[in-house]
């Protein structure tokens, strides 16, 4: 929260210095005025970026999406090459911007914000203490995709890797760092989603050529990662 208030800060120094400048399209009915009706109001989007694997695997995600879409919150997801909300990771944001005051929208943002975080930190505590063999298989079927795997795409690394992060942050892995997992994790998360159209012929072995190569790399690099004696204390 502080550090959403700090950018918040940082955010309104720089409006008053444009403002200064050059005047902004605003009503005071209705707030600032843009080309884009939904951004009408307060124009202040707040957003953030949430690694939700722990309550996918306890079977809670969906429903803490629909609570978020019930309060005008937006939580988008990473979708390609047939991936539907990729790693787990969402973008969440908020989508109301009329009838709310800069900070109060802040503030109510703040506390979604620390309420999800909250969740998934339960989450991952229930995930070890109520339900370690469905991590342990999560883990273990991961593995055991990126070590035999022949064609492996940008986008299933991603997704693949998303439990072994988890695993990482937790120090249940050897030979993984938390660091180089996030890496792998967030290789694709901002690149620019694409509309997964028919490839020709000629694309198609290029892209076979450099995913061959990446499940190569995969094959080699994961071959010594492992659960930790203790992982395998606290799983027991």
């Amino acid at each position: 929260m502080a550090r959403l208030n700090a950018s918040f800060t940082s955010a309104m120094r720089k409006e008053a210095e444009l403002a200064a400048k050059h005047p902004f399209a605003w009503n005071p009915e209705f707030g600032y005025v843009t080309a884009n009706p939904m951004m009408c109001g307060t124009s202040l989007e707040i957003s953030a970026t949430f690694h939700l694997e722990g309550l996918h695997l306890i079977g809670d995600l969906e429903p803490t999406l629909n609570a978020l879409d019930a309060i005008r919150l937006s939580a988008l997801g990473c979708s390609h090459d047939g991936l539907r909300n990729a790693a787990h990771l969402f973008r969440i944001r908020n989508v109301a911007h009329l009838g709310i005051d800069e900070r109060e929208l802040v503030s109510r943002v703040g506390r979604v914000f620390a309420d999800v975080i909250r969740q998934e930190t339960n989450a991952r505590i229930r995930l070890v203490e109520e339900l370690p063999l469905v991590f342990e298989d999560a883990i273990a079927r991961s593995l055991a995709v990126l070590r035999s795997c022949r064609l492996l795409s940008d986008w299933e690394l991603m997704d693949i890797v998303s439990p072994l992060c988890l695993a990482a942050n937790l120090g249940f892995l050897d030979n993984l760092s938390r660091d180089e997992a996030r890496k792998m994790l967030l290789s694709r998360a901002n690149a620019p989603q694409g509309t997964d159209a028919p490839l020709t012929y000629e694309e198609q072995r290029e892209r076979d050529r450099k995913d061959a190569a990446l499940a190569d790399r995969a094959n080699r690099r994961f071959r010594g990662v492992k659960l930790n004696a203790f992982a395998k204390d606290c799983l027991s």
